[in-house]
């Protein structure tokens, strides 16, 4: 829940550059005494304020507010003397109020605000070995909270820089603007304040231009009138009617010290060596409220030339500059906010804090967390500033299921798997590969490899231990086929010395996958003339073309027949004729079990 600060603080009424009084109440008490009317809060918080305003000692009922909240919001109307806003940004902010009564009277108000910045969380973390990416469900870890004050300082702007440069011409006056809220409150412009004013441009014809700054209450300095008869050249600009790109700004300045004189075609000089004085002298600025908007305007009273602006600047005297704005807000083990104790805690399942400690305004808790659940946990580290502000960052403890990967998950007999275990937290491995085979233990290597050599579907479990023994399992199944049976028998074979197809023999693509396998050779009259009952005899002996006693077989029609299994459950059958056979068994083949063999000399 967002916390809601109610400001009803009186501030000193503002009455130096205008007739209006005006304070700003609130019920919120400044946490730094020592800076006056600044206040303190907290990121998104709801803040009030309530303007009241006076005339000579009596209330103004009926007046225009102007609020900026220095955030970029604004808000504006006759009922605006109460106003809620909500700063979601760390930092310093000027609340600035302007209000203008029915008969034009104006009073200007600047309350300063500090929000609480984001500390720095980097070094907030959960304390594991680098390449660890979780924790063993059962174990714990340890949670390193650490947070840093972070500084907020602030930039004046004195410069304004146009990127791309802006066209200054008769229908297109330059006007840009300046503003400030860093000077005290109530700070006016004293003589000789204005060390100089610069401006990076160009244009073609000098007499066409007017140069004019104005301060908050409208009074004004004509830097460079129209000039009828001096039509000196400012720059190098490309005048090209169908170009709108800017040429070569020169840098000019104007100072009530100058000796150069005022700027015309005599004083000109491209790059001139000493600043120009204005044509009305920056003494007009007297009683100007410092703070509050600067306006530069530049008008081009010709249509035949133009010109752009590159940047322009406000340069005062050193000794009047105001101090950069800077605050660090300290981060504290405790506070008690309105009776209620606030301090440094972690939030989480199972999250037990063991230490904290401060060093200066910096923060540091830890914490053992023992998380319950697979997957990611998440933990807030707690703490309070003294602006009364909890504040907290979040990280995430993941729980590690034990994961291990294998390759490939399936395949034939005779398959050699890669296992991987890729557990972050285990330092020791143990597999059981699900084939009765001895387990193995590994621990400094991740990968092992073992080989199975029977169809069937296994489940391989891998055992991961921490350094502390805690135990987490995975499972991985492992399908193993054998390689489908085939027999693809040859015909032909000529056995004839010569060295080419002298042996009938099977080759191991035509005849795989066997675990029985049976082959007779016969001749036309059922004389048997070779017999076989090895496979790899078929392969790599075969028949030479003799009997079985060694006698030259003569050329001619033989016959072939194999009873064989296969280590897919096909049963091969052949027969040699002549009767009539039974029905074959379910998964018997018979076509490639029998076939003539023919023998050429």
């Amino acid at each position: 829940m967002k916390k809601v600060f109610i400001i009803f603080l009186i501030l000193l009424p503002f009455s130096v550059f205008s007739q209006l009084n005006i304070s700003i109440s609130s019920k919120l008490v400044p946490l730094y005494p020592t800076d006056g009317d600044t206040l303190s809060g907290c990121r998104d918080s709801v803040y009030w304020f309530k303007a009241t305003v006076t005339d000579g000692g009596s209330s103004v009922t009926n007046a225009e507010y102007y609020w900026d909240f220095d955030d970029g919001a604004t808000t504006s109307g006759t009922d605006k003397d109460s106003v809620a806003h909500q700063f979601s940004g760390g930092g310093g902010y000027r609340i600035k109020l302007k209000v203008v009564d029915a008969s034009l009277n104006e009073g200007f108000k600047i309350l300063p605000l500090k929000i609480a910045m984001p500390p720095n969380y980097s070094k907030t973390k959960v304390d594991l070995p680098e390449d660890q990416t979780g924790i063993c469900k059962g174990s714990s870890a340890n949670l390193i909270g650490k947070a840093y004050p972070v500084e907020w300082k602030d930039s004046i702007i004195y410069e304004v820089k146009e990127d791309p440069a802006k066209e200054i011409s008769d229908i297109l006056p330059y006007q840009s603007t300046i503003s400030f809220d860093e000077f005290p409150e109530g700070t006016i412009y004293n003589i000789g304040d204005i060390d100089s004013v610069g401006i990076n441009f160009e244009h073609s014809d000098m007499g066409n231009l007017q140069i004019k700054l104005s301060c908050e209450n409208g009074t004004s300095v004509i830097l460079k009138n129209f000039d009828a008869t001096n039509h000196a050249y400012l720059g190098e600009p490309i005048d090209d009617e169908a170009s709108s790109e800017a040429g070569t700004p020169y840098q000019y300045y104007w100072s009530n010290a100058s000796v150069s004189g005022v700027i015309n075609s005599t004083t000109l000089s491209p790059i001139p060596e000493n600043a120009y004085l204005p044509e009305e002298s920056f003494d007009n600025f007297a009683g100007c409220p410092m703070n509050g908007t600067w306006t530069l305007d530049i008008t081009d009273n010709q249509n035949t030339d133009n010109g752009f602006v590159f940047s322009w600047v406000i340069k005062f005297k050193k000794d009047i500059l105001p101090e950069n704005w800077t605050f660090k807000d300290t981060l504290l083990q405790s506070k008690t906010i309105n009776g209620t104790l606030y301090g440094t805690y972690w939030e989480g399942k199972n999250a037990s804090l063991t230490q904290i400690m401060s060093l200066g305004d910096t923060i540091s808790g830890n914490a053992t967390a023992a998380p319950e659940i697979y997957g990611n946990n998440g933990y807030k580290f707690h703490i309070i500033n003294n602006f009364g502000c909890p504040q907290d960052t979040s990280i995430t403890l993941t729980v590690e299921e034990a994961s291990a990967t294998a390759n490939p998950e399936n395949g034939v007999a005779k398959l050699n798997v890669a296992f991987e275990n890729t557990t972050s937290w285990a330092v020791e491995k143990e597999w059981n590969f699900g084939d009765k085979s001895p387990t193995e233990l590994i621990i400094e290597e991740d990968t092992i490899s073992h080989k199975y050599l029977e169809k069937g579907n296994y489940k391989a479990v891998l055992t991961a231990t921490n350094k502390n023994g805690c135990i987490d399992y995975d499972t991985l199944t492992i399908d193993v086929s054998v390689e489908p049976s085939k027999i693809e028998s040859p015909n032909v074979f000529t056995p004839n010395g010569d060295g080419i197809n002298d042996v009938y023999k099977f080759s191991e693509e035509s005849l795989k996958g066997m675990k029985e396998f049976h082959l007779t050779i016969y001749n036309r009259w059922g004389e048997k003339m070779y017999e076989t009952k090895s496979q790899e005899d078929a392969i790599n002996v075969g028949w030479d073309g003799k009997n079985m006693i060694g006698i030259t077989a003569s050329p001619g029609v033989y016959y072939y027949v194999i009873y064989a299994k296969g280590k897919d459950g096909i049963t091969y059958q052949g027969d040699r004729g002549g009767k009539k056979n039974k029905k074959p068994a379910e998964n018997t083949v018979t076509t490639a079990s029998k076939g003539t063999i023919r023998l050429f000399r």
